[in-house]
């Protein structure tokens, strides 16, 4: 937030939300106002006032300290436990006012209080002395712990280092204490030099503690400044360097289009001929790079360069005068001395070469005369519309050059001293006989922008003659002077010229003057595209006109204002004959007023035209509003402090209804009269004692629409439930009905009829009302249920007598299927036939000392016991699987091709063991083996690895893989010592003879190692 030095009881509001973004209960606690001020100054303030504890809503008259400097503040919440919580931070910024700046001093509510309490302490000098320094000790006491409470939450991160202080700080308000007794009874007049210097050691230690507390803040608040610093430095930098490329490009913008016009024009011809001759199949791509060079073509004329002078508050850096670096338009008040510049003398800047600093000039030079200085003032052209802040003038300044030259002292004037008494804005440091740089920072008041400058001798002292020379002058916001910069005012700029201007921003044109426009397009701020005459005017405060005649023979004519920096639409001016006068007047039948806001128009531009009336202190609007939704609403907008309202009146002037601000409607509704609504009871909402008859309830006999909600008085010994229950009555016609719900208990009734009253009322049953008979056992084979019990409706599921028995069947179905307990049949001293029924059909078949045919066993008249288990995926597939004591069987048969293979028996796990175990010695072997290739052909896992070492390849003759990672390598492929990542293979053919292979990337190498020498070869390399 932003103050004024100036303020006084400003009020802070503030709602407090806690982490889940709801309101913070502030309820049984207190809020403490805390800030930390530029110039290591604080202030901690308990005066806030809780509004709304429940809602978090604060509200902090602020402490005149607060107006006196720029800070960081926040709240403190506390109960009577201590701190419990704090706010984040909050910036306020102070900015100066009409007074002088008040001066920065640490305010602690607290300490305040202490003073007053001792103040008091002193005054009472006699019969109550004692006793009031009893009471004030006591105070004292309270007042330190409250203290400790306050700067106990500054921070977690400093808690150690202020309880050390307040330690520190208590014993030595308990040696005060006793030493202002004694002395007290000695010679009560000291008291007040006693309070002196405890208010002064006190004031010290709590300023200790907040500078310990502080010092870790200022070091980031250092930093931060450190870095803005390089930020800026960095920005100016940029931004001249910007300025000097555009100045260049500005100088020769017009030939560089004609030329980028030629290329382009070469382009689109060998384009079109590759397009028409030889690559017809690239109609498509050429196509986009036609569009591709019209669009750069046209990018070129509509650059608006001035956006790199972006100006914010703070970053200064762009020059906002015009012509500083030729002086052209500057003047004094002196007109005779040199005639063509009225007062002024321009030198080239390569004058005063034996002045050390002359590289500092980048400007020409202004001579002026120093007799003249101080009734003929360096006056700068123009006006300067400046918003209020802090602005920078610097410049460049030195006498004659002789060491007994007069000093001058230099202060800023403007048209605002003239109309406040005259002093300076700022004055300069002495300028004498070497250039040197002078900067005066100043500031404008927020109630005045347009500012006009002059450079003039501030003192009263006689001048004696000589010469003044001025260069480099740079006006810039902020309080820090940055190097000169041409102004983007310079730039493409017309002051009052008649030469035909094609495609100007007419934003950029605000000098008085006349100006032809050639080329002009909606893009640059123009009122139509169509050639025409501008005309300027500058000659108002604050205000600028500009007038487009359209054509030769200003068929239309436009206008527009800007007013204080903010340029207003353009309005065409109708002709006399075409509008009603300013007293009003008759328009013919059919008429319409319209407010086009189609075409070339935004669809989210907001007004687009209404009618306004402006009364003593209110207005009236009603427009047409295009608003964000890209719809377009009738608005209507009333007065200046939300008092007004849309008033119904009758014939005689009465007013019957209206709507005021709030949206609150005055009136009455019919709602009889409302389409759809069916309603044509008296009243929505009904207190009813009765409820006999629909009149008892409705409030009117039965036979029109009604709906009413209703708070049932009754005895209950009507129709509803009574003792102020709830109830909704709806219903057309003669036939009603209603809800009634009870508010103690479980209980809600509906009730019906038409007639005059009532037909009949039903309570409604709720889940736990009804009982049911609930069979928690069921037998599977005899499907019949176990004990039967009664419960409630909404505990168990309801599953019939039908459903179980038929789970029962569907249960012992897939059983006699699946459990070898329950077979699907029995075969037991007989001869069976696997090949046959039923063995073919799914189930579980158990067989009792039975002769198998077909089965896995060659004699057919060995008698078995065991388990067969078929599994019919369809005729053409079934499975049989044979269980016996310590054998299991299987096949796959089909009775469609009559298929019956032979029975395969599955390994136990003793069989699979002995194979596995009789493999495994093998595989051993043949895995230590693989491992030994891996180690010679694999170079994810070479033989070995080296790192970070010297390396001699002779020493390498065994078939392998050597990796090799950031080595210096010894009779390699290499003639230098650097250092090598690769790979070496190494085949050893009869051990006096080796092939060594060295790769390396996109290289590699080769030799044949005979006797630990070799030469090496680099293999070609050439790319794919």
């Amino acid at each position: 937030m932003t103050i004024r030095d100036s303020g006084n009881k400003e009020v802070l509001e503030a709602y407090f939300l806690n982490h889940e973004g709801q309101p913070y209960n502030l309820e049984n606690k207190t809020v403490t106002f805390m800030e930390n001020k530029d110039g290591d100054k604080f202030v901690s303030d308990p005066n806030v006032q809780i509004v709304n504890a429940t809602a978090g809503f604060v509200r902090y008259t602020l402490q005149s300290q607060v107006h006196s400097a720029s800070g960081i503040a926040w709240f403190e919440i506390n109960d009577n436990s201590g701190l419990v919580d704090s706010t984040g931070n909050f910036n306020i910024r102070v900015e100066n006012g009409l007074r002088a700046t008040a001066d920065n001093t640490t305010y602690i509510a607290a300490l305040e209080k202490l003073k007053q309490q001792m103040e008091a302490l002193i005054r009472q000098a006699d019969g109550e002395l004692k006793a009031e320094l009893q009471r004030a000790e006591q105070q004292l006491n309270q007042e330190l712990q409250n203290f400790r409470n306050q700067y106990g939450a500054l921070s977690n991160d400093f808690q150690n280092q202020f309880k050390a202080a307040q330690n520190a700080r208590q014993q030595d308000y308990n040696n005060q204490k006793n030493s202002i007794n004694q002395d007290w009874t000695n010679n009560k007049n000291q008291i007040w030099g006693q309070w002196n210097g405890d208010k002064a050691n006190i004031d010290r230690q709590a300023q200790d503690t907040i500078n310990a507390i502080k010092d870790n803040a200022k070091q980031v608040l250092d930093k931060d400044q450190a870095d803005w610093n390089a930020k800026q430095a960095s920005w100016n930098d940029t931004f001249s360097r910007i300025v000097k490329e555009w100045q260049v490009k500005t100088n020769s913008l017009n030939s560089t289009v004609q030329d980028l016009t030629n290329k382009f024009n070469t382009i689109i011809g060998q384009v079109s001929d590759l397009m028409n001759n030889k690559l017809p199949t690239m109609n498509a791509k050429t196509d986009a790079v036609q569009a591709k060079v019209n669009e750069l073509r046209a990018s070129l004329g509509q650059i608006d360069w001035t956006t790199f002078a972006r100006r914010t508050d703070n970053s200064g850096g762009v020059n906002l005068l015009p012509n500083t670096s030729t002086f052209r338009l500057f003047s004094t008040g002196h007109y005779g001395d040199s005639d063509a510049h009225n007062g002024i003398s321009i030198d080239p800047k390569n004058q005063y070469s034996s002045d050390t600093n002359i590289n500092l000039v980048k400007t020409k030079i202004a001579h002026v005369w120093g007799d003249k200085a101080k009734n003929a003032p360096l006056n700068i052209p123009g006006g300067v519309y400046l918003p209020a802040g802090t602005y920078t003038l610097s410049f460049l300044a030195r006498t004659n050059g002789r060491d007994d030259s007069p000093v001058f002292h230099f202060g800023l004037y403007s048209d605002w001293t003239n109309n406040h008494g005259g002093a300076p804005l700022a004055t300069s440091d002495a300028i004498n006989n070497k250039w040197g740089r002078h900067q005066i920072t100043f500031s404008i008041p927020e109630s005045y922008y347009h500012v006009t400058l002059r450079i003039q001798q501030y003192d009263d002292a006689a001048i004696p003659g000589g010469s003044l020379y001025f260069a480099n002058l740079k006006l810039e916001s902020g309080s820090i002077a940055t190097e000169w910069c041409q102004s983007y005012l310079d730039f493409d700029r017309l002051d009052g010229r008649h030469d035909p201007v094609d495609s100007p921003d007419f934003n950029a044109l605000t000098n008085t003057g006349t100006y032809m426009i050639t080329q002009p397009d909606h893009g640059h701020n123009y009122p139509v595209a169509t050639w025409g005459i501008l005309k300027v005017d500058n000659a108002h405060d604050s205000r600028i006109e500009q007038t487009y005649y359209e054509d030769a023979n200003a068929a239309h004519i436009w206008h527009r204002q800007c007013i204080d920096g903010t340029w207003k639409p353009w309005k065409k001016l109708p002709n006399s004959d075409d509008v009603l006068s300013v007293s009003g007047g008759n328009m013919n039948k059919g008429s319409w007023i319209n407010f086009d806001a189609q075409s070339a128009y935004n669809a989210h531009d907001g007004v687009i035209g209404g009618v306004m009336w402006n009364g003593a202190s209110d207005s009236i609007k009603i427009f047409g509003d295009n608003n964000a939704s890209d719809n377009l609403d009738l608005a209507i907008q009333l007065g200046d402090d939300n008092s007004n309202h849309v008033s119904f009146r009758r014939a005689d002037g009465n007013e019957v209804a209206a709507i005021d601000m709030n949206g609150n409607f005055t009136g009455w509704t019919n709602w009889a009269k409302v389409a759809n609504t069916g309603l044509n009871n008296p009243t929505l909402g009904r207190y009813i004692s009765q409820s006999n008859t629909w009149n008892d309830i409705i409030g009117q006999d039965n036979g029109k629409n009604a709906l009413a909600a209703i708070r049932d008085q009754s005895n209950g010994q009507g129709n509803t439930i009574g003792n102020f229950s709830s109830g909704i009555v709806f219903g057309g016609g003669d036939t009603k009905g209603m809800l009634n719900v009870a508010y103690d208990k479980p209980q809600a009734r509906i009730i019906g009829g038409n007639g005059n009253g009532p037909v009949w009322h039903k309570d409604i049953a709720w889940k736990d009302d009804a009982k049911v008979q609930v069979v928690r056992d069921y037998n599977i084979e005899t499907e019949q249920p176990g004990p039967r019990t009664i419960e409630n409706a909404n505990n168990p599921w309801l599953v019939d007598q039908v459903t179980l028995a038929t789970f029962a069947r569907a249960h012992r179905d897939v059983r006699n299927h699946t459990d070898f307990r329950y077979p699907t049949d029995q075969a037991w001293n007989t001869a069976i036939n696997l090949n046959s029924d039923p063995y073919l059909d799914t189930g579980i078949y158990k067989i009792g000392n039975c002769a198998i045919i077909n089965g896995p066993w060659t004699d057919t008249n060995q008698r078995h016991w065991n388990y067969l288990n078929v599994i019919k995926y369809d005729d053409n597939t079934i499975y049989q699987a044979i269980f016996t004591g310590n054998a299991i069987f299987g096949r796959t048969v089909s009775k469609t091709t009559n298929s019956y293979p032979s029975w395969t028996q599955f390994a136990t796990m003793d069989q699979v063991a002995q194979n596995v175990s009789s493999v495994s010695g093998n595989l051993q072997a043949f895995i230590m083996d693989q491992l030994k290739v891996n180690k010679r052909v694999d170079y994810s896992s070479p033989t070995g690895t080296i790192t970070n070492e010297t390396v001699n390849f002779n020493d390498y003759r065994e078939t392998g893989i050597l990796k090799v990672v950031n080595c210096l390598i010894q009779n390699g492929p290499y003639r230098s010592d650097y250092r090598h990542t690769v790979f070496l293979k190494i085949t050893n053919l009869d051990g006096q003879t080796q092939y060594q292979t060295v790769y390396e990337g996109d290289n590699l190498y080769g030799r044949k190692l005979y006797n630990g020498s070799g030469q090496w070869h680099k293999y070609t390399n050439t790319p794919i």
